[in-house]
């Protein structure tokens, strides 16, 4: 049997395996996701665990997205210029790096009949997440993106590494005034989750304008606070659950050479919220 593990800390709550399990029945392979709960100081023994012959791969999680590159082998293209992996694929006993949160959040995004092109965008978050939220809005010709984060060194960071790929996009860090004539609003950060379930990043003070798409990462069986209160606000909410299940999917691609069985992941992360 071959494993494929989540890295993360906390991920009890995780719907990866109910969905990657469902889709490993589906086309018939006799693999396995498991949960690898991996506190920080653990993360280079959960490493050498991947290379195990029995491991095909892993996905990674908070905290660890950014601080696992130093340890893989190599990098895709698109994990290196993201800056922030979110799978891993074992190849001979070789640690790869890729990432397929950019393509999963466009996905959703069409799903949902969103079109990013020439559109303004506010990203409140820094991290992994938001890197590869950033780069693929980007790539689809955002016409603006700001970073609004409690880290102004992080929000500035990522701002920079943005600049060097699309040196023509207008750029803005911690700009709340931004929030105002955005097109497109994301939750990039883990509040909405346990044990911030009921709180909102949105910046004190900030409301969501009517019309404007809000996009949560975060994904709950309730809508978040973040989705309640764009919702109040008369702008269009969207969870992530639709994100989830398109990484995972390109994901399982990566892995297994298979293409995913979406329709199959995406009932039995249903499934598991209910």
């Amino acid at each position: 049997m071959k494993r494929v593990f989540l890295l993360g800390y906390p991920i009890s709550h995780s719907l990866s395996p109910a969905m990657h399990n469902a889709a490993f029945r589906a086309v018939d392979l006799n693999w396995r996701y498991e949960l690898l709960e991996t506190p920080q100081e653990k993360l280079h023994e959960a490493l050498a665990r991947l290379r195990a012959d029995d491991c095909g791969g892993a996905n990674v999680t908070l905290p660890h997205k950014q601080a696992v590159m130093e340890y893989l082998d190599e990098l895709s293209d698109t994990a290196r210029a993201i800056g922030a992996v979110n799978t891993i694929v074992v190849r001979d006993g070789r640690l790869i790096g890729d990432n397929t949160d950019a393509v999963g959040f466009i996905a959703a995004l069409r799903d949902a009949r969103v079109d990013p092109r020439n559109v303004r965008v506010v990203i409140i978050g820094a991290g992994g997440a938001a890197r590869a939220v950033a780069f693929a809005l980007a790539e689809r010709g955002a016409a603006s993106i700001d970073i609004v984060n409690r880290t102004t060194s992080r929000a500035t960071m990522l701002a920079e590494a943005l600049r060097q790929h699309f040196p023509h996009l207008a750029l803005g860090v911690n700009m709340a005034e931004a929030l105002k004539d955005a097109h497109i609003i994301v939750n990039a950060t883990s509040v909405g989750m346990s044990p911030n379930a009921d709180e909102s990043p949105m910046p004190r003070g900030c409301v969501f304008p009517r019309g404007a798409v809000a996009f949560d990462l975060v994904y709950r069986p309730m809508q978040t606070q973040f989705l309640r209160d764009a919702e109040k606000a008369g702008a269009r909410p969207i969870g992530g659950l639709g994100m989830l299940v398109h990484q995972g999917g390109a994901a399982f691609k990566l892995w297994t050479g298979y293409e995913a069985p979406v329709q199959v992941m995406f009932n039995a992360a249903l499934n598991a919220l209910k």
